[in-house]
């Protein structure tokens, strides 16, 4: 595809069979800090190669949409691994006129299949994101929390319940192929505190995931400290009680100056939709707000949870 960068971002072979930490960043086109933080992982690990033990990949989700710095071209490509959707594009060639996420989905599903078959240990699965608010980082599993999970072994809030809201997403297709999976939002789409935070997550869970010894990793401290100072003050768990899903002809508008991972009461506004004021239903936790013009759902509420 002249003029759009390759789906592999880097992929390092340790010199030992071991874990693999399999990586997909920008799934969405409009956040590319995931992509900039592997980029910036990547040559490291492979001075590291003959001290590691096992492997890691790093891909693109969305390469078109990437290229043009839009969430989607024409669907979103996180709301399409279905086991029937995967069905249907290992069963048949894609039509001539099938529209861009499905080859995006297609190439990324080859990509997957392959790094899965060739594994050399357990895997790892990493999907990084960024949101539209600002806020801090968080981690996301698909139920609730043990002590010994990933997410509660790195220093960020972990939110459960939101992945069982949305339907379609890769990282609930990767659980389901048995992979250890761990959603990241390391902040606002644009800002470079994103790409940091994503980089200090990807070194933090190359060591917890067994790939490299702590002390290999000279900036582990600094990159923990910067994820710890992050969450300061805010909750260690939260669950999703409630979506607020919306739909192009909503007219969906949030109230400005919302960030991510912040306390709102019953009753607050939170913004306009066709049908009049958008109030809080619940007192609780405000999860991304939306300040984009494509997205399915509007904002997420939750609460604080005891460990």
């Amino acid at each position: 595809m002249a003029g759009e960068p390759a789906r592999v971002i880097g992929r390092v072979r340790g010199a030992q069979p071991g874990p693999l930490l399999l990586v997909v960043a920008g799934i969405h086109g409009n956040e590319p800090a995931g992509v900039r933080a592997a980029e910036r992982v990547q040559p490291r690990l492979a001075e590291l190669a003959g001290r590691m033990q096992g492997d890691f990949l790093a891909l693109r989700g969305n390469v078109r949409a990437l290229a043009q710095g839009r969430r989607y071209l024409h669907e979103d490509l996180n709301r399409r691994w279905t086991d029937a959707q995967l069905h249907r594009l290992r069963a048949r060639s894609l039509a001539a006129d099938a529209v861009p996420e499905e080859h995006e989905q297609a190439e990324l599903l080859t990509e997957l299949d392959v790094a899965l078959e060739g594994a050399r240990g357990p895997v790892t699965f990493l999907d990084l994101h960024t949101t539209s608010a600002d806020g801090i980082p968080f981690s996301m599993i698909a139920r609730a929390a043990r002590p010994d999970d990933l997410a509660l072994r790195l220093p960020l809030t972990v939110i459960v319940g939101l992945l069982e809201q949305v339907h379609g997403v890769l990282l609930e297709s990767m659980r389901r192929r048995g992979c250890t999976c761990l959603g990241v939002e390391a902040g606002q789409n644009e800002s470079p505190d994103s790409v940091d935070r994503h980089e200090a997550v990807l070194w933090a869970a190359a060591t917890v995931a067994g790939l490299l010894e702590p002390q290999l990793v000279e900036d582990l401290p600094r990159h923990q400290a910067l994820l710890e100072q992050a969450r300061a003050g805010r909750p260690r768990l939260i669950e999703v009680h409630a979506r607020y899903a919306i739909a192009p002809q909503d007219a969906f508008r949030m109230e400005p100056g919302f960030s991510n991972i912040e306390r709102v009461r019953r009753g607050q506004l939170l913004a306009h939709d066709r049908t009049g004021e958008v109030r809080a239903p619940l007192d609780g936790v405000l999860l991304l707000p939306l300040y984009q013009a494509q997205g399915e759902e509007g904002f997420f509420l939750g609460r604080e949870v005891a460990l």
